[in-house]
């Protein structure tokens, strides 16, 4: 793990050298000089992988699987979320939201069944992910390249990082490696779900992979500052999820 770590850090500072820096009076982008690398991942990943692997099985999960039990299982993977962002809202001593993801995981641990149910939403605590890559950002160290990984899709370095330092922390650490494999696959098939309907505007775009990149970097930019993103632009609540869903919507309409 520790060699993961260091192998993290190596890349994030090295790459994100031959980023471009974004003009703080310019709409936030990740840059993307990895351009060519990232089109063959695409291609891999969007001719291959999704139309044989991860859209069939994705289809047969929302036909087996009812509406309520997804939400529940979603709900369980969300619940593992809940430490890691305890400690870095803490870590920026940020104690009013740290207190509120201590409660969640608590409450819906407990009164939650494991989380299936989010008992603390409807207790007036809503979900409010930080994760170490937004840690990482609010001390202004940048995103670094955009990445088109194969099978995880598109991601930076500095959002890989803070997935490694993420899996530190409890109860992450004491899964095997065949239950946080299927932690992913369940998170990964809820993540392409949401994203069925927007297939019919990916295949009718004149370039799906900037379609995705462009969708990618404004929703990222969405979630970490709260709408208007710039770079210096100080730190605001995270939008609601429903409401971060409209924006992406509306930005992947006007773009397409």
């Amino acid at each position: 793990m520790l060699i993961r770590i260091c192998f993290a850090f190596v890349v994030l500072f090295s790459t994100s050298l031959s980023a471009q820096t974004p003009d703080a009076n310019q709409p936030y982008q990740v840059s993307d000089p990895l351009e060519p690398l990232n089109r063959v991942v695409w291609d891999f990943n969007y001719q291959i992988l999704d139309p044989y692997i991860y859209r069939p099985v994705t289809l047969k999960y929302v036909d087996w699987v009812p509406t309520p039990g997804r939400k529940a299982i979603n709900n369980f993977v969300l619940n593992f979320e809940e430490p890691s962002t305890m400690i870095n809202n803490l870590l920026q001593l940020d104690f009013k939201h740290t207190a509120q993801a201590f409660f969640r995981f608590s409450v819906n641990s407990t009164f939650g069944l494991l989380g299936f149910l989010d008992v603390a939403q409807e207790l007036g605590v809503p979900r409010r992910r930080e994760s170490f890559s937004d840690l990482l950002g609010r001390w202004y160290v940048p995103n670094g390249p955009y990445l088109m990984l194969p099978a995880m899709g598109p991601t930076t370095p500095r959002k890989l990082l803070g997935n490694v330092v993420d899996g530190l922390y409890f109860p992450f650490s004491y899964l095997s490696f065949e239950e946080e494999l299927g932690l992913n696959v369940m998170d990964a098939l809820d993540k392409r779900e949401s994203l069925l309907k927007q297939d019919a505007l990916l295949e009718q775009s004149l370039d799906p992979y900037l379609f995705v990149r462009d969708a990618y970097s404004q929703r990222e930019a969405f979630k970490f500052y709260g709408g208007g993103a710039n770079v210096n632009q100080p730190r605001q609540e995270n939008l609601p999820e429903a409401e971060l869903e409209i924006d992406l919507d509306e930005f992947m309409d006007e773009i397409d």
